[in-house]
């Protein structure tokens, strides 16, 4: 006789949309057998994860703050292994190389920081919002400005056109390694 396990993540009616259960059911099967052996799973497989919508399912909002808690465990266990075998002082010398290209990319003037959005009536995130963002998380990468890492995984951005915006893949790209430094200081 066959059993079937409780659900991970809340179910939906199926007059509501939510995440295919199969999918979700087999992307955490897969995080839970990496962490529990120790190997990992990179972070922006984690980011990355999508799956299919449709009637029913698990509820998006539930798995999208598990997926944020997976983030934030693998990275912060990613730490441990590195300051057992390195030391202290070397993770934080590792945080600061990678956050070199960030910092030099907030280091730009204003309305220059990332390129403007491709076409002549595209858009994309308004400049002056992301460039406010961007001089906080240099506080935040001197010490000078307490940020969570859900700051990040949330922010959202008015839109603009042409050269009032700046490219959303860009901007995305630098927000993704962002969050990944922030997760990994734990």
């Amino acid at each position: 006789m066959a059993t079937t396990s409780a659900p991970l993540f809340t179910l939906l009616e199926d007059n509501h949309h939510g995440y295919d259960r199969a999918e979700v059911d087999h992307f955490m099967a897969r995080a839970r057998e990496a962490y529990d052996s120790g190997r990992g799973m990179p972070l922006s497989e984690i980011r990355g994860a999508s799956f299919s919508m449709g009637p029913g399912g698990y509820d998006p909002a539930e798995v999208d703050s598990a997926l944020d808690r997976l983030e934030d465990a693998f990275a912060g266990a990613e730490r441990d292994r590195y300051i057992e075998q390195y030391g202290e002082d070397a993770w934080y010398e590792q945080l600061h190389l990678r956050s070199q290209p960030l910092r030099s990319r907030m280091e730009r003037p204003d309305a220059q920081r990332f390129r403007e959005p491709a076409g002549e009536s595209s858009t994309g995130y308004r400049k002056n919002e992301v460039d406010q963002l961007c001089r906080q998380l240099e506080k935040y990468l001197d010490g000078e400005n307490p940020m969570s890492v859900d700051e990040i995984r949330t922010i959202t951005f008015s839109t603009g056109t042409n050269s009032e915006a700046y490219d959303e893949a860009q901007v995305d790209a630098f927000l993704d390694r962002m969050t990944e430094i922030m997760a990994s200081v734990g």
